[in-house]
């Protein structure tokens, strides 16, 4: 197993560190970080980098055997994956199933008109999944059309109709992990890369950080839904500390925990119920492979 420190690093995301093994592989090493209202917290979230590790790659091998092509090559230990070195796409993709979230938002203000069939209703099921598109690398993602994507060179049309196609077959496949284990699939966001010209699924997929998942027990349209991922910081944050309006501005980084035990610990046991749930499988904590 390669260790990170002989190992050249590229760069860190949110919950990830990039390294490179050679031209064409790289080591994408799952952290316990954990952020809040675009704010990255000091507290770390035990097992939270394994559950996300072993979660992608149990979609993305079923991914591959569905059809759809991924970055994912093996796995080192329990948070570490290899996969390909990969081009990519300056676009994310969100599916949504439910009106929730920024698409709420945007309906309010007018930018969004329902599908037909749709209730202007916060968490009302849509009567088809929309497909959208996204910014990646600006500062501040926004929603962009397909025109705009087409006309900034970011992906062809026949680019763009393949992912439309896996994103919905994604969403097939993901929906039915969630119904199995009692959970709703509201939306989710995928990213896509290329190698030597061929698309291929990025990034991690699955995983409660990339998925908005309701317990379907609790479901009832017109009211907000209790998120299964990190609701419980999102909450502790809002309801003791006031964020985000008295929280640090979006993209900072803190030094100091701000987390009690109780929540860390909630949200980690969240986080493995949510792999479980999805799996089918017991996730297993005490024996973890670095």
């Amino acid at each position: 197993m390669n260790s990170e420190s002989s190992l050249r690093y590229l760069r860190s995301g949110k919950a990830k560190d990039i390294f490179e093994l050679d031209e064409e592989t790289l080591l994408m090493v799952f952290t316990d970080r954990i952020s809040a209202y675009d704010v990255m917290l000091a507290d770390k979230i035990p097992l939270k980098g394994i559950v996300m590790c072993e979660l992608s790659a149990y979609c993305f091998e079923r991914c591959e055997d569905m059809g759809i092509p991924t970055h994912f090559l093996s796995l080192q230990g329990r948070r570490r994956m290899v996969v390909k070195r990969l081009e990519i796409v300056p676009v994310e993709v969100i599916v949504r199933n439910y009106v929730y979230g920024s698409y709420w938002s945007r309906l309010l203000r007018g930018e969004v008109k329902l599908p037909n069939g749709a209730r202007p209703l916060l968490a009302e099921r849509l009567p088809e999944p929309i497909v959208e598109f996204t910014t990646k690398f600006e500062a501040h993602d926004r929603p962009i059309t397909v025109d705009e994507v087409l006309d900034r060179g970011w992906a062809s049309g026949s680019e763009l109709d393949r992912i439309v196609e896996w994103s919905l077959k994604m969403n097939e496949i993901m929906g039915r992990d969630a119904e199995r284990g009692g959970l709703i699939l509201a939306d989710f966001k995928l990213e896509f890369g290329r190698l030597r010209g061929d698309l291929l699924l990025a990034d991690e997929a699955e995983t409660p950080d990339v998925c908005r998942l309701w317990d379907a027990k609790g479901y009832a349209p017109g009211r907000p839904q209790q998120d299964f991922d990190k609701q419980i910081v999102r909450d502790y944050l809002a309801e003791r500390l006031g964020w985000p309006e008295k929280g640090p501005p979006p993209g900072s980084r803190l030094e100091q925990p701000l987390l009690p035990e109780e929540v860390v610990n909630a949200t980690k046991l969240r986080y493995i119920e949510a792999y479980e749930r999805l799996t089918g499988r017991r996730f297993e904590p005490l024996d973890e492979a670095t």
